[in-house]
């Protein structure tokens, strides 16, 4: 195994993360991760995706989903999932460790992939599509 496999084998087992969401989600999500242990990465990726349609505002399904994406080598799409699991759940400490992890990652070893720059979150806007702003007030004060 080269040294190369062997870093993405760590990221992998790093950035892996146990579903919260519904059962369904959750069915989806347990046999993604099967998928994944066992080496099919495409369908692993799949599974989460789908997982990731039933409840898009489930950070733990975007960054399992980064898992598999990742393992197929595509760091740039899982860089991506895993910035927007971080706005979905803004306090899961280990989807923020992720990120990081795969940031020095493909810093060291795919520096063609631009690193987007780090920014402060904007609170009560709709960026990029992922998060609903606030609900109007029910009535006026």
């Amino acid at each position: 195994m080269s040294m190369y496999h062997a870093s993405l084998r760590l990221l992998l087992v790093l950035m892996f993360s146990v579903a919260s969401c519904t059962s369904f989600s959750a069915d989806l999500q347990s046999e993604g991760r099967v998928q994944l242990s066992q080496g099919d990465n495409l369908e692993a990726s799949n599974k989460f995706a789908e997982a990731a349609k039933i409840n898009p505002f489930d950070p733990s399904a975007l960054n399992n989903q980064a898992v598999a994406v990742a393992a197929q080598g595509d760091y740039e799409k899982a860089l991506n999932l895993l910035e927007r699991a971080v706005r979905l759940g803004p306090g899961r400490t280990d989807i923020i460790a992720n990120l990081q992890e795969l940031r020095r990652w493909v810093g060291r070893n795919a520096p063609q992939i631009k690193l987007a720059e780090k920014s402060n979150p904007v609170m009560n806007v709709y960026p990029d599509g992922d998060i609903p702003p606030e609900p109007p007030a029910l009535w006026k004060k």
